[in-house]
């Protein structure tokens, strides 16, 4: 999990949009604008992140790319590794907007299940429509990258096949991801994630 991950520019007619820069074998599913993302446990003055934006569910990430980078971190977009989050639940308050909450393992010196640094606590709030379309494929990705973490990426065809064959839900705003948006060269991307080799196993915590 990282702050400000690597984004790319697309041109789109009437905007530029920046999209998650994406590793090896990775592709995006989704794109769902409209949601209010916020974050706890940062490392800067207070701790926290709350802002609107575009999420992206790649078969590896949740991605957050805010509508503006905030003033005070410098923050613009936010990842969750798909195999690092936990206790997600999706809940539907009767007065409020339907939400994706949970916490996630830092990736990082200290993190971990078993380490000095504490999850951090997330929520998604889904502010424009349903989910029917989102939800599916967002458990189905987190299925495969907690039980398959390091077989995913011999198999890129198989998420390309779920996005094609997923429902789609009328009243979901979710862009599906047919075909992926125009790339770097490989050169230029960055290189695969790297989990703690030991994640699943002992549940302690290793640094890359």
């Amino acid at each position: 999990m990282a702050a400000n991950p690597d984004l790319s520019s697309v041109s789109q007619p009437g905007q530029a949009t920046h999209l998650p820069a994406l590793y090896e074998h990775e592709v995006i599913a989704l794109q769902r604008d409209g949601v209010d993302f916020s974050i706890n446990g940062l490392r800067h003055q207070s701790g926290k992140w709350s802002t609107r934006g575009i999420l992206y569910l790649t078969n590896l990430r949740l991605v957050f790319v805010a509508k503006q980078a905030d003033i005070i971190s410098g923050l613009v977009a936010f990842e969750l590794p798909l195999a690092y989050i936990r206790k997600d639940k999706f809940n539907q308050p009767i007065f409020a907007c339907n939400n994706l909450s949970g916490e996630c393992w830092p990736a990082a010196p200290g993190g971990g299940p078993q380490g000095s640094l504490p999850p951090h606590v997330f929520s998604l709030y889904f502010k424009e429509g349903g989910v029917g379309t989102f939800l599916p494929l967002y458990f189905r990705f987190v299925d495969i990258a907690r039980d398959n973490m390091h077989q995913v990426q011999q198999q890129p065809s198989a998420p390309q096949e779920l996005v094609a064959t997923a429902f789609v839900d009328p009243s979901d705003p979710s862009r599906l991801y047919l075909a992926q948006p125009s790339e770097p060269a490989a050169s230029e991307r960055p290189s695969a994630p790297k989990y703690a080799p030991n994640y699943g196993v002992d549940e302690a915590y290793e640094a890359m």
